[in-house]
């Protein structure tokens, strides 16, 4: 029985509970290796905006076999394929969601995830942007899905074989913060463009950079650099590498540019994401 683990609330502030739902079609592969598209009418599992939600049950799925995308009436859909090895499980393992909506970001991580046939892609061209599977720093892999305006959300589980359904809706308003950037081989989650930073500065993201090297520098509006320092990411030739650094940042006011990267082995230019930045 395909069954619908929904993020949603009631007055006492229960953690989510399952219903039965069924899925719809139209779903079209990102990844590879999927198997054709669901059918079936709406769920009427509705859509919340809460910051987190869990569900699944054992460990059996190790791989993300695939990361599928349909645009339906008034909501978009994501469908996480999961599986054993190269097959397809039969069950959705443990998963938690992290959410921040006004900020276009939702993050499905899955513990028991080793191995990932697919590691990013981009997804339509209204709400939802693109995704990025990552390898999580405290083990298993995460997914992050990045939308262009704030959102609610929905989660089905599917059994049989194992699938993940995130549904996505646009909520109407703008986001709060910028979308992270992305150069050459980095993606910068934070801070993001025009953030205030102060000390200490703290600044994560994933890489695909050689031999997961990443090179932070932060400088001042005359071009000085203030801070340098290279921190190395969880994996770079599976997936994205998870990177975080905490750094002692010195007296800084004005306006700078913070740039994560790596230098080209061809000619010495820099390679990466880069924002503005204003001191605190």
């Amino acid at each position: 029985m395909d069954r619908s683990a929904a993020a949603s609330e009631d007055a006492a502030g229960e953690e989510p509970r399952t219903a039965v739902a069924a899925p719809e079609a139209g779903e079209a592969t990102v990844g590879v290796t999927a198997h054709t598209g669901e059918k079936g009418g709406s769920s009427g599992v509705p859509f919340v905006t809460r910051p987190e939600a869990s569900g699944g049950s054992s460990y059996e799925a190790d791989t993300v076999l695939a990361v599928r995308y349909g645009a339906h009436e008034g909501y978009e859909r994501v469908v996480l394929d999961l599986g054993t090895g190269h097959e397809p499980a039969a069950s959705v393992p443990e998963w938690t969601l992290m959410s921040s909506t006004s900020s276009g970001r939702l993050r499905v991580t899955l513990p028991s995830m080793s191995r990932t046939a697919v590691s990013d892609g981009t997804l339509g061209d209204a709400l939802l942007q693109s995704f990025y599977v990552v390898r999580a720093p405290d083990g298993g892999m995460f997914v992050d899905v990045f939308a262009r305006k704030s959102f609610g959300y929905r989660v089905l589980e599917l059994s049989d074989p194992a699938r993940l359904v995130v549904d996505f809706k646009p909520e109407g308003s703008p986001l709060k913060s910028r979308p992270p950037a992305v150069g050459g081989a980095t993606v910068l989650v934070e801070p993001r463009a025009g953030a205030r930073i102060g000390d200490p500065l703290t600044v994560c993201g994933y890489s695909r950079n050689f031999e997961a090297s990443n090179t932070i520098v932060l400088e001042d509006s005359k071009g000085r650099a203030v801070i340098r320092r290279t921190v190395l990411s969880n994996d770079w030739t599976s997936t994205w590498g998870y990177f975080e650094a905490t750094l002692d940042l010195p007296p800084f006011g004005g306006k700078g540019t913070l740039r994560v990267g790596t230098e080209s082995a061809r000619d010495g230019t820099f390679e990466g994401a880069e924002v503005p930045v204003k001191g605190s």
